[in-house]
């Protein structure tokens, strides 16, 4: 049986680390965690819509008996290291994403923030400085040689 030694596992992890600080992209995840109770006890419904869940209404509102509600999001800050094209995917994968798909690396230690998020945006200069936002085409897995980290795949929304 061959083993691994350990410094490999150490420089791995070196350069992974220096990798996230030098090329991590500072993003923020979008969280839908809290709910509040409209004071004026009206939502806007400019079109009936029937829907599965109730909480997906796009103006972010819904009622319940005679009382209305609205859903608040909460942003996070977190950094990741952000890969833009197909061609970069390749190197871990052979993986179907659709067009203006991104892929994102980030610490193992984020991941259950990732899971609990609703989008992800990025504004950096490939984005013109704009906000863009993102969706999970699928939940994060994890990645590396050590499995301190995980990727995750995110379309444009």
């Amino acid at each position: 049986m061959v083993s691994i030694p350990q410094t490999v596992f150490t420089k791995y992890s070196e350069f992974a680390d220096a990798m996230m600080s030098d090329f991590g992209t500072s993003c923020k995840l979008v969280y839908v965690d809290k709910i509040e109770v409209l004071s004026n006890g009206a939502v806007p419904n400019p079109k009936q819509r029937k829907l599965m869940n109730i909480h997906d209404s796009a103006d972010g509102g819904f009622n319940r008996g005679s009382t209305s509600f609205k859903t608040v999001e909460v942003t996070e800050d977190i950094t990741l290291r952000v890969y833009w094209d197909k061609k970069d995917f390749k190197r871990f994968g052979n993986i179907e994403v659709p067009d203006g798909s991104i892929m994102t690396i980030g610490h193992y230690a984020d991941m259950l923030k990732v899971n609990r998020a609703t989008s992800l945006l990025i504004a950096t200069n490939i984005t013109g400085h704009a906000e863009w936002k993102f969706t999970k085409n699928a939940e994060p897995i994890i990645h590396g040689l050590d499995q301190d980290y995980f990727m995750c795949f995110w379309s444009r929304s």
